[in-house]
């Protein structure tokens, strides 16, 4: 395994590698009203360290997540974040291939922003996470796993959110809701929170935003799961 740190938080610990990207904030809001949910199935897509996955498990102990992550280096990281956390309701793959046709409710991804033609290699995007597919193809995956009226919802920049869009709109995805994120009230936005609905009609609602500046990442069922 490369070498990895230890997030220690308070309902559950997260390794992730020592170098490169790291993750920020978008985990923590992209799985915000995300549990106690009965018997439903999730896909974390391009799972990384496996904290989407980690979240959405542990919140909801009576589903079953698929962490979907192609880079081999971060497997065994994965299957560690289920280990020291007890998770048993979740299982890593390599590939999407391993999920069946219109078998999943929820489809989460919080995939990279950046595009490598559009965005140099500078100090200031260095430790970003660059596409390595287009957004097209990620969303031809979810329409392909996802039952009809299935959710697909994903952390995507602002300057990038009519490709979404687009896409979405090309493989029957109906918009439902957007929330803004910013860091505090004198920045811009820092990303959108796209939720869709597949086999839907547009129906568009956006929703309050949210300021990471007052955003506690540990808010909402985490004490009635762990502390009932």
């Amino acid at each position: 395994m490369v070498d990895v740190v230890l997030n220690d938080f308070e309902y559950f610990k997260i390794y992730q590698p020592k170098s490169g990207y790291h993750f920020s904030s978008e985990p923590f809001v992209l799985t915000c009203n995300f549990e106690l949910y009965k018997s439903k199935v999730f896909v974390d897509f391009g799972s990384g360290c496996g904290v989407i996955a980690v979240i959405l498990a542990l919140k909801n102990p009576h589903s079953f997540i698929y962490a979907i992550e192609r880079n081999k280096d971060y497997l065994e990281i994965i299957d560690t974040n289920f280990k020291v956390n007890g998770i048993k309701n979740a299982k890593v793959v390599e590939s999407e291939a391993d999920i069946p046709t219109n078998s999943v409710d929820f489809f989460l991804s919080n995939p990279p922003y950046f595009v490598s033609e559009r965005h140099r290699v500078s100090l200031k995007y260095k430790l970003e996470k660059f596409e390595a597919e287009p957004v097209g193809s990620l969303v031809g995956v979810a329409k392909r796993v996802l039952l009809n009226k299935g959710t697909f919802k994903v952390t995507f920049h602002p300057t990038r959110v009519l490709e979404l869009i687009e896409a979405l709109k090309l493989n029957n995805f109906g918009l439902k809701t957007v929330i803004p994120v910013y860091g505090n009230l004198r920045k811009d936005a820092s990303f959108l929170v796209v939720e869709s609905k597949l086999a839907t009609h547009d129906f568009v609602v956006f929703k309050p935003p949210v300021f990471l500046d007052k955003f506690n990442p540990l808010d909402g069922c985490w004490k009635e799961v762990f502390e009932k």
